[in-house]
């Protein structure tokens, strides 16, 4: 059975199949053999005592990383996502620049829906960006001034 058939009868996404085909974890077309892992891993598949455990190998900050860009599903997003993330506080990133560096670095024309998706990326980052401002002000122990001039 090819990987895009069995696809479509599995819980496993067509990209995850892909990838273990790629790293040579699974045949295509699949085996019987493949068929019987497959099987045992939809078992388990998203199951919530799995994954405490396997993100309990990563660090805190690694975790936290992952889950921000969960939803960020390609390379060249991942790029758009860690380069708005990197730029420095105070400087400005002109959308264009980065329109132009994903097309020279990826080799495709960024079409209207792709364009768009980078600017919710912009925003994704402007906001965890924000977020990360205010927990960072709002820590416990921290002294905390009025604004009367009597300090």
């Amino acid at each position: 059975m090819k990987i895009p058939e069995y696809a479509k009868i599995s819980p496993l996404p067509l990209k995850t199949l892909n990838w273990m085909a790629r790293e040579r974890i699974v045949h295509d077309p699949l085996r019987e053999s493949d068929i019987i892992g497959l099987k045992m891993l939809e078992q388990v598949w998203r199951k919530r005592e799995i994954l405490r455990i396997q993100l309990a190998g990563f660090s805190k900050k690694r975790r936290l990383k992952l889950i921000e860009t969960a939803d960020v599903a390609t390379k060249w997003e991942r790029y758009a996502f860690s380069r708005f993330q990197n730029i420095t506080p105070g400087k400005r990133l002109l959308m264009e620049r980065v329109i132009d560096e994903i097309e020279l670095t990826f080799g495709f024309v960024l079409k209207p829906s792709h364009i768009k998706k980078l600017y919710l990326i912009r925003k994704k980052v402007y906001n965890l960006r924000h977020s990360q401002k205010r927990y960072k002000n709002s820590l416990p122990g921290q002294k905390k001034f009025l604004k009367t001039g009597k300090q």
